[in-house]
């Protein structure tokens, strides 16, 4: 399916005129009909990074309200969406309104913090020189734990919710070094360590093994299994072109190489099948129930797995930048995707149907200047939460009409 400037042009028209709407960031500051429910508590939804939820994307994509604060991806968990610059902020899920707020001590930079994970009613967050642990209903600290070095990719925390994982990078004669800290959840006291030169990805837990991605060389980019339990190394083997953090899957672990999803033996690291991507280089790449959907360069499209078969495909053939983000989100019905549809049209936070790609909505960002989507999608039943330099903070998208039609 090519999806020219006259098709996304006729398709935006198409869902207007049955939803009402191609959503503005001017348009805010109204509580979503419903509370959304489900969690999405850390980066990549959950430790297998397989970023697709069992929540329903909301029919429309209207801003309902806009809250919260830096460019780091926010999460929501239990009716709260929470936001990380130099302060941690808790906002109610449905009206945007703040519930706390802690501030950091750190420098207002997204590199002064990555993003954090929730667990057991806690936030897990790391920052310069430190890895912190808040309570959710009040920010209150729990603890703190001392870490040389400054923090490198999203945390994440096992599905046991006993043990975390985060990135350190500790610079030596030069050297960016780094090294992957095992954590225990309840006190902050670092389990284990693991060094890797250069980390590319958060890990992701399947199982009893830990996946980590990263370099090993000026020129050598590699795919680690460990043990959950003591760090030990199990396999390692070299990839190619490493574009996604690696999935935890049934069929093995998945990693956008390239143009190609490579398949890895959970094992012994075994590189069981390449599933070629026709639409460029891979951006982010997400799995559920057996089918791959790919973000690519030039594209959206579904594959299964692992025989490869292509479901459906949507190309931009006039713009060599349709990705806009390093992430996409899949609910039961939908995928919600960061996209750029045409050079004549604004990036967009855009819904397909995830079983024929039907658009469903589309979120502009036409605000500002040079607009441009910041962090991927993060999805509750009835809401999809976005984040662009348009607006600082979260906006908040749900199945709203247009305020047009509220006041008409």
């Amino acid at each position: 399916m090519n999806w020219r400037r006259r098709r996304v042009l006729a398709s935006v028209a198409g869902v207007c005129a049955v939803s009402g709407c191609l959503g503005s960031a001017s348009d805010s500051d109204r509580p979503l009909p419903e509370t959304p429910d489900g969690t999405w508590s850390q980066s990549g939804y959950d430790a297998r990074n397989t970023w697709a939820a069992d929540v329903t994307v909301p029919a429309r994509g209207t801003p309902a309200w806009s809250g919260g604060s830096g460019l780091i991806a926010p999460l929501v968990a239990d009716g709260t969406v929470y936001t990380v610059d130099d302060v941690l902020t808790a906002l109610d899920a449905r009206t945007g309104e703040r519930q706390w707020q802690t501030d950091l001590g750190i420098e207002e930079s997204p590199n002064s913090a990555t993003q954090p994970a929730v667990a057991d009613g806690y936030l897990v967050l790391a920052s310069d020189g430190r890895l912190r642990s808040f309570d959710t209903a009040d920010g209150s600290e729990r603890w703190e734990r001392t870490i040389t070095g400054s923090p490198a990719q999203p945390i994440t925390v096992a599905p046991d919710q006993q043990r975390g994982f985060t990135f350190f990078r500790r610079p030596e004669d030069g050297e960016p070094h780094a090294e992957l800290v095992a954590f225990g959840l309840d006190t902050g006291e670092t389990e284990w360590t693991s060094p890797l030169r250069a980390p590319g990805a958060p890990p992701a837990v399947f199982d009893d093994r830990l996946y980590v991605a990263g370099w090993d060389g000026p020129e050598t980019q590699v795919l680690r299994c460990l043990r959950l339990d003591d760090g030990k190394l199990v396999w390692e083997r070299e990839i190619g072109d490493r574009k996604t953090p690696p999935i935890g899957a049934e069929t093995g672990v998945l990693v956008g190489d390239g143009t190609d999803i490579a398949i890895y033996n959970h094992t012994d690291g075994e590189r069981l099948t390449s599933i070629g991507v026709s639409l460029g280089q891979i951006r982010a790449l997400a799995i559920d129930d057996g089918t791959a959907f790919v973000l690519a360069e030039s594209g959206l499209s579904a594959v299964s797995v692992p025989d490869g078969s292509e479901q459906w495909a949507l190309s931009e053939e006039e713009s060599s930048d349709y990705a806009q983000a390093d992430g996409l989100a899949v609910g039961r019905e939908a995928v919600v995707a960061p996209v750029f549809p045409d050079s004549d049209i604004s990036p967009s936070i855009a819904a397909f149907d995830r079983t024929d790609a039907t658009p469903q909505w589309y979120y502009t960002i036409d605000d500002g200047w040079s607009p441009t989507i910041v962090s991927p999608p993060v999805i509750a039943d009835g809401a999809v939460f976005a984040m662009s330099n348009a607006k600082n903070g979260v906006t908040a998208l749900g199945d709203l009409p247009p305020r047009t039609e509220e006041t008409e």
